[in-house]
């Protein structure tokens, strides 16, 4: 199971190094949305955290600056919309300027105008998903509601071509929530993307999935298997807008909270007896135990990529 989790967290480290320190994060720079998408929890947040401070990201950028050299991913977003914060330009140049390797986001792309996506690219920035999850107006308007879809693919193309004429090393992914109103469309939704990208850039698509059981009715696509240890919690740390770590990325209400980025280093709370308890009952194939982690499906849904 220890060689399990290596492999798919980073195939060539050896599990002990993966205790030391988080390889991906997630961070929310902004807690706030433009869109109601009904396979988002958004109506249930208990958080109103607003804009994260200069002196918590300038903390948090500088500590994982300390391990630049095995970090491998950091996101600037999580249950929001990252381009609603002004800032995210320079912050994204802050971490580029610190060694990080990959900084990126996900986005509706409904604010990603041709002036925003300049500013990203110039910052540096790695790889941009582009969250459109039909190329049918009506359905695609039905599942990211409050989004126009002519304004997000004129967004996305303006995107993709800018990248190209800037000539940066930027990865374009382009990503479909595939569910039950799109989910007769993945060949041609494809086959349109690929006409428009590198063969470097990436296309999927990702089930639906239930937000450790909170996501009201939900309705999944496959049988998913969730018997296995999440490797969230060996792999993934996720920071909110006031700078408190919840137990993963479906933990969207802190109900399991592991501390606070303010208060304490990330290494010590990634090594922390709790965190370590958390492992242990994955491990020992006690999970179900956990009650989110009884039945989620964030990590084990059908994905499929071109």
């Amino acid at each position: 199971m220890l060689d399990y989790i290596s492999r798919r967290v980073s195939e060539h480290e050896r599990y002990e190094d993966l205790l030391s320190f988080p390889r991906y994060f997630e961070i929310e720079t902004v807690n706030a949305c433009n869109a109601r998408c009904p396979m988002c929890t958004i109506d249930d947040w208990d958080r109103r955290d607003g804009l994260m401070n200069d002196a918590l990201f300038l903390k948090i950028a500088d500590e994982i600056a300390e391990h630049a050299d095995v970090v491998k991913r950091v996101a600037l977003y999580r249950d929001g919309e990252p381009l609603l914060d002004k800032k995210l330009p320079a912050r994204v140049a802050m971490l580029k300027e610190r060694g990080i390797k990959r900084v990126g986001i996900s986005t509706n792309a409904a604010l990603l105008t041709p002036e925003k996506s300049e500013a990203l690219l110039d910052a540096g920035i790695d790889e941009v998903l582009l969250s459109v999850d039909s190329l049918v107006p009506t359905v695609y308007e039905a599942i990211r509601v409050g989004c126009d879809f002519g304004d997000v693919m004129f967004n996305c193309l303006k995107f993709i071509e800018a990248r190209n004429w800037m000539e940066s090393g930027c990865q374009v992914w382009v990503r479909m929530i595939r569910q039950e109103s799109n989910k007769d469309e993945w060949p041609a939704y494809r086959d349109f993307w690929r006409s428009n990208l590198e063969s470097t850039d990436r296309i999927d698509y990702r089930n639906l999935h239930n937000w450790g059981g909170q996501l009201v009715n939900f309705k999944p696509l496959v049988q998913a298997q969730t018997e296995k240890p999440c490797i969230a919690l060996w792999s993934l740390m996720v920071i909110f807008a006031n700078g408190d770590v919840p137990m993963c990325n479906v933990d969207y209400n802190n109900r399991h909270p592991l501390g606070n980025v303010r208060e304490q280093k990330i290494g010590a709370l990634w090594q922390s007896v709790e965190q370590g308890r958390r492992r242990d009952l994955h491990l020992n194939g006690k999970r179900d135990e956990i009650d989110i982690c009884n039945g989620c499906t964030v990590w084990s849904e059908e994905r499929v990529a071109a």
